[in-house]
């Protein structure tokens, strides 16, 4: 009984039909001036526009061309129902207002419209068009697939997931894909704030992620618009930092170095002086990519895709020596699949030296060129693949080169080392100082943890036993 009742009150208060009509300019301005009359009828009927109080008016022309006459504005809209694999949808667009857009264009715009719906490309409502937040959840999962099929860790899959937790999601988590697309300016607006608030860098990286996840998901749907979301930004001038450790500063990088209390993360930082790697390639490698015996270190799957061989001079092997022997004092595994440096991944990036990481990198192809060592064997020995050169020749030329990068690799350790104001006698005495400063300052760690044990063990004693803590009397105060 009640639901017939609310039937017979939603057919009681449906608005009338509008029969389809042949809409012209003159027609819509002569409906204009009977706006007012025509809401007043929808109100007798007891139906509302809660939005706008108006009326649409179909085209007989082209089906699903609408003008829709309100109380303030007359828009141009299109509307069709189509179905796909069993279900059914409806395309609704927002043309245009008349009478900036005149009866004529309209039609041509919602004959596209048509048009598209036909074929399939028309872009999908704000419903059923995905989410940003979705689209970037799988776009994260597809970068940390895509690190583990390369067998390295997933450092840009945690870097874009900070950028979107901390930027990037707090504006479009709740926006569609399809919104993203049409709202060019918004973005691009948005751009423009976090230029100014987290910097030029930051705002260009967020950029690129949002039009990576849109072609990622663009790939899936191709119904969204191929207009990007990023198509108005426009990006902040960057430029690589190449900054190097000047000659005259070694002796201050060295004195630094000597003040680093961990052999290991010491060793760390000279094999980057001396190599010139990546320094997040030089942190994951393992000791199974030594050979004592042919005097070579094998940066494996390195940035380029390729296996890096690169030949060991003496000082690098003395160093490589200090890292085995510190891992061994300090109870670290030198089996061939252990770290050479364990717990340099982040740790040795914090030190206070005058230059670590890529700086060193730098410094390394600075010291090649002032030595006037080849281009193409500074490359090979750096790791980079020359522009030029097809892939499947370096090998050949690696091979044909490497006496050469022998003998390029020991001037290049030799003059590292004079810089530094040793030699290769010195530098054994730097490395015997370093280990024996690591073991003593592990000694004091673990006396200083093992006291701090104690004093939480005592603490947590005298709570279970129920007693005030409170600092420790002597004994002559608790005779007294």
């Amino acid at each position: 009984m009640m639901a017939t009742r609310k039937l017979a009150v939603r057919k009681a208060r449906k608005a009338p039909e509008r029969a389809p009509r042949k809409l012209t300019d003159d027609h819509i301005e002569a409906l204009r001036e009977f706006a007012d009359s025509d809401v007043a009828d929808r109100r007798s009927h007891g139906v509302e526009n809660e939005r706008s109080e108006g009326v649409e008016y179909p085209d007989s022309i082209v089906k699903g061309l609408f003008v829709f006459v309100g109380a303030n504005r007359t828009i141009w809209r299109f509307r069709r129902r189509r179905r796909e694999k069993g279900v059914r949808t409806t395309i609704f667009r927002t043309l245009g207002e008349w009478p900036m857009m005149n009866t004529e264009d309209a039609r041509k715009t919602a004959e596209i419209a048509v048009g598209n719906v036909h074929t399939g490309e028309a872009a999908p409502n704000k419903r059923s068009s995905i989410r940003f937040e979705i689209a970037f959840a799988a776009y994260l999962e597809y970068l940390k697939s895509k690190a583990e099929k390369r067998g390295k860790p997933p450092r840009w899959f945690y870097n874009v997931k900070m950028l979107g937790d901390g930027i990037i999601l707090p504006k479009f988590a709740k926006w569609t894909l399809a919104e993203m697309a049409m709202s060019p300016g918004a973005v691009s607006s948005w751009h423009a704030e976090i230029t100014k608030r987290n910097g030029p860098v930051s705002a260009n990286h967020c950029a690129r992620v949002i039009r990576a996840t849109y072609k990622r998901a663009s790939r899936l749907d191709v119904s969204l618009p191929q207009r990007l979301p990023t198509s108005a930004v426009e990006f902040n001038e960057e430029s690589a930092k190449q900054d190097a450790l000047p000659f005259k500063s070694f002796p201050a990088w060295l004195k630094a170095w000597r003040k680093v209390d961990n052999a290991i993360r010491q060793a760390y930082h000279l094999t980057a002086l001396l190599v010139g790697p990546r320094p997040g390639e030089l942190a994951r490698l393992r000791w199974e990519a030594y050979s004592d015996n042919e005097r070579t270190l094998i940066i494996a799957k390195a940035k380029a895709g390729k296996d890096i061989v690169i030949p060991v001079s003496e000082e690098i092997a003395a160093v490589l020596r200090m890292a085995r022997k510190a891992a061994e004092a300090l109870g670290y595994p030198v089996t061939p699949d252990a770290l050479i440096f364990p717990g340099c991944a982040q740790a040795g990036h914090r030190d206070e030296l005058p230059a670590r990481g890529n700086m060193l990198r730098h410094t390394y192809s600075t010291v090649a060129a002032d030595l006037g060592i080849d281009d193409l064997i500074r490359h090979f020995m750096m790791g980079h693949a020359p522009e030029g050169i097809s892939q499947k020749y370096i090998a050949t030329l690696i091979l044909a080169n490497g006496p050469k990068m022998r003998e390029e690799q020991a001037r290049m350790s030799r003059r590292i080392v004079e810089l530094l104001g040793l030699n290769a006698l010195t530098l054994k005495w730097e490395i015997a100082a370093g280990l024996a400063q690591s073991l003593s300052a592990a000694e004091v760690r673990a006396d200083r943890d093992a006291n701090a044990l104690a004093k939480a063990q005592r603490l947590s004693a005298r709570k279970r036993r129920g007693k005030v803590l409170g600092p420790r009397k002597k004994p002559a105060e608790i005779t007294r």
